[in-house]
């Protein structure tokens, strides 16, 4: 149990392999994003309200698997997975960090190329980078870093 952190292809699908894959145990991430925001690598917004089924005239049943909706339901359903889809995908213009709330929550935001950018801009201008990756400990810092390499030169990533 815990984070999974999935990079994502130009064409917004997830990228396969293991090395596309990051895992926190729900203990490994509270240290985790400590030591980011140490090095300023994060950025505190509010978390953006997912739209309300309700707005859309839709019920948590027009969801149920087997659930077989009429075109007006489907388009309806269709207004709020794009409503939806823009809420996790959305980013600041100009970040200055990654979000926290993008990376303490499981819902599938999209951690963008520019927000992991200014995080790790933030993270080597940082007086101590230096030591941070040193193989001493818990590894999971070096292969964070490693990742957030990873996911700059895709296009980001998502948190599940």
């Amino acid at each position: 149990m815990g984070f999974q952190m999935y990079i994502q292809n130009l064409d917004g699908a997830l990228a396969e392999g293991d090395e596309n894959c990051f895992a926190f145990a729900w203990t490994a991430l509270p240290r985790t994003l400590d030591a980011m925001n140490n090095f300023g690598m994060l950025t505190e917004l509010p978390v953006p309200s997912a739209p309300a089924l309700s707005a859309y005239g839709l019920a948590v049943e027009d969801f149920q698997h087997g659930t077989q909706p009429d075109q007006a339901t489907a388009n309806r359903i269709a207004e709020y997975r794009a409503a939806y889809q823009a809420v996790m995908d959305a980013a600041e213009p100009e970040p200055t960090g990654i979000p926290t709330f993008k990376l303490a929550n499981n819902d599938g935001f999209l951690v963008t190329v520019a927000e992991i950018s200014a995080a790790l801009t933030a993270y080597e201008a940082h007086p101590h980078v230096d030591i941070a990756e040193m193989p001493v400990g818990d590894p999971t810092w070096g292969r964070w870093t490693a990742f957030l390499r990873r996911a700059q030169t895709h296009s980001g990533f998502r948190t599940y």
